[in-house]
């Protein structure tokens, strides 16, 4: 009877020592998850800020040719129609980029739902090692589909930067000429 309750202890304990690192595992992925949310987010909001920190220099360079009144079509004024093509251009890449921009951010988060999803889904099943396995195998798979969907999102705001900064220019030195 001593033997059976020994033994009966030691596998209560293998079982428990298993249970929790399959929930150190699981909380280790979900927190790897959240952080790569939170990357994301904190990219795509700094981006925002930036461009338009960017198209508030841009209004205020642009500011006195859009604040003068209309007369006879002169050079200035051919001259203040250029800067604002320009500037229409510039914004038309900038906000294809931004469109970018959000819907790989809205992948990732997509991707990252998942992964809580297979989460609770191990938490769940703690009991089916195969299961645990398997939640463990496609989290590893997901990790590197994570990693470059970041990759992603983070060339595309250094696009988006360069652009905003390209435009910028375009912009001064179209003002410089005229």
């Amino acid at each position: 009877m001593r033997g059976s309750f020994s033994q009966l202890k030691d596998q209560l304990d293998s079982r428990c020592h298993k249970s929790s690192s399959r929930i150190r595992l699981i909380h280790g992925a979900t927190t790897a998850s959240a952080q790569c949310l939170v990357a994301a987010a904190v990219g795509v909001a700094i981006s925002a800020v930036a461009i338009a920190a960017n198209a508030l220099v841009a209004l205020v360079a642009a500011g006195p040719p859009l604040l003068t009144c209309p007369s006879n079509i002169t050079k200035k004024e051919l001259a203040r129609i250029s800067q604002l093509k320009v500037v229409a251009k510039g914004t038309t890449v900038i906000k294809h980029y931004l469109d970018t921009i959000d819907r790989l951010a809205a992948r990732l988060h997509a991707a990252v739902e998942d992964d809580k999803i297979l989460v609770r889904l191990g938490l769940e099943r703690g009991r089916d090692k195969y299961f645990i396995q398997e939640v463990a195998k496609q989290l590893s798979k997901n990790h590197v589909n994570v990693v470059q969907q970041l990759e992603g999102l983070e060339q595309h705001i250094c696009f988006c930067f360069t652009n905003v900064n390209e435009a910028r220019s375009l912009l001064l030195q179209e003002l410089h000429n005229h």
